[in-house]
């Protein structure tokens, strides 16, 4: 506040909130439609999506959204673009605050343990989250703040040694 007065809010686009409204209110049909087809629904759009549950860093309530993934390894990467918005997403936040999680990928139940990647690993990855949906390229220059991606490692071996490629 300056003055008493508030400061301007950045302008956000009308298509970035309403991209945004639908990313929110569709997790919960958005997981059971990815549960019910094992995530076969999202490679029509050559695309991966996983189911995470995190815990609420406020309430202590489990929190699932649908969340695009990019595979490395065992690993999953999740970006925490949040439709560009200047604010981080809330799972985002969640695993920042406690990073142990659940993910529901391709029909399997996985415990992973999420590692924000540093200012470097995600510049470097960025190339890779382009050439699998060069969409994401829209986020950056909608935000001043820096999309964080974070690293969901299998929590178990045994997790590691089935994931998907």
């Amino acid at each position: 506040m300056t003055g008493g007065v508030p400061e301007a809010m950045p302008r956000i686009g009308l298509r970035t909130r309403l991209e945004h409204l639908v990313d929110r209110h569709s997790a919960r049909p958005g997981a059971w439609l990815l549960r019910r087809t094992r995530g076969r629904i999202v490679r029509l759009w050559r695309r991966r999506a996983l189911v995470l549950t995190t815990r609420g860093r406020r309430s202590g309530r489990p929190r699932t959204v649908v969340v695009q993934y990019f595979p490395d390894g065992a690993d999953m990467v999740v970006v925490a673009a949040n439709s560009g918005l200047p604010t981080h997403p809330a799972w985002y936040l969640n695993l920042l605050d406690d990073p142990r999680a659940v993910v529901e990928v391709e029909g399997r139940t996985v415990p992973v343990r999420a590692v924000p990647m540093t200012r470097d690993e995600a510049a470097a990855w960025w190339p890779r989250v382009l050439h699998a949906a060069p969409d994401y390229a829209r986020y950056p220059r909608r935000t001043d703040r820096p999309i964080p991606l974070v690293r969901l490692v299998p929590a178990d071996d045994r997790a590691r040694d089935e994931a998907p490629t």
